[in-house]
């Protein structure tokens, strides 16, 4: 099932991914209509900035994905030493992976720049932050909550590595399919791309800080000798889950920083269209994940935390993810 994916996902980088010929002129994207120029070569069209290298080449044709993919799967492989890094320090890591295979092809594109490096710090501060939370923080049992989660045997846990990688790499495709296609014209193309990074940072600086404001107020508790509470200050008094609404944040404001590649010219329409299923699927699947997330943990509070007028008041004032300022 997995090859035929595959497959699918490398034609959305086919037909005329790394030469563009007269009958389709090569110009930025939503800029006027340009004269036709001989054919030349992707990297040639960017000004010589992309190094001709087997990253790049990959990158820039057919099997972007499936390298991308490649990379998650090299980042998945801590999963053999406990399975439940492939949704922790594995995701970090083929992030990190990812984005700085982009920036290893030296993009000079401003914009396709502070994507790549945007997706590239999401992985480094997401992997940082949950390598110390496990071996550095005080008090911490790493072993206890990651033991319970050891339920598929180290030599079956390929299909899942697998999987998920695939799954990596669709959310990485606004990234690549942008790589493609940059620059893109000063006017609407760069407005949607430089609004979609902007809210990327957001998300980011959201979701860091949010899991930092955490993390401390629990390790004072257990440095303390206290009980759990419940923290509901800083960025937790009007939102229950901010941390998963800073992390869908970033997720689409990388798909709108890499939206404008979707109707890159000289892309055929079913290539487009199999450009928007890749970054939709990636989407969808982190918001799905997200939702299906603070669905169970609002379940798992009211059960831990109720009855409890305190609990009470807090659910009332707060959302469970957009905050609540009135």
């Amino acid at each position: 099932m997995r090859l035929p994916l595959l497959t699918l996902l490398a034609a959305a980088t086919t037909s005329n991914a790394l030469v563009l010929h007269p009958a389709r002129p090569h110009r930025p994207v939503f800029s006027p209509a340009a004269k036709p120029a001989a054919a030349t070569a992707l990297h040639g069209l960017r000004g010589g900035t992309v190094r001709a290298s087997a990253v790049s080449g990959a990158l820039a044709g057919a099997w972007a994905i499936p390298a991308a993919t490649g990379i998650a799967a090299v980042a998945g492989s801590l999963a053999y030493i406990r399975q439940a890094y492939i949704f922790s320090l594995s995701y970090g890591l083929a992030m990190l992976g990812i984005g700085g295979a982009v920036l290893s092809c030296a993009p000079l594109s401003p914009l396709l720049l502070a994507h790549a490096s945007l997706v590239t710090a999401y992985g480094a501060r997401l992997f940082a932050f949950l390598f110390w939370r496990q071996k550095f923080q005080p008090s911490y049992d790493a072993e206890g909550r990651l033991a319970p989660l050891e339920k598929t045997p180290r030599p079956q846990r390929t299909p899942i590595i697998l999987s998920t990688a695939i799954f990596y790499g669709l959310m990485a495709a606004p990234l690549l399919f942008h790589y493609q296609s940059a620059p893109f014209a000063v006017g609407v193309a760069s407005a949607v791309s430089a609004a979609g990074s902007a809210l990327a940072a957001v998300g980011l600086l959201y979701e860091a800080v949010a899991d930092q404001q955490k993390s401390i107020f629990k390790a004072a508790l257990r440095a303390d000798g206290k009980p759990d509470a419940l923290f509901t200050g800083g960025l937790y008094s009007t939102s229950r889950h901010p941390n998963y609404l800073g992390e869908m944040a970033f997720w689409l404001g990388s798909f709108v920083a890499g939206a404008p590649a979707l109707v890159a010219p000289g892309v055929p329409l079913l290539s487009r269209a199999l450009r928007l299923v890749a970054s939709g699927l990636g989407l969808a699947g982190i918001f799905f994940i997200m939702l299906s997330a603070t669905k169970r943990l609002e379940g798992k509070q009211a059960q831990k935390w109720r009855p409890s007028a305190a609990f009470d008041k807090y659910y009332l004032s707060t959302n469970a993810l957009l905050p609540k300022l009135i």
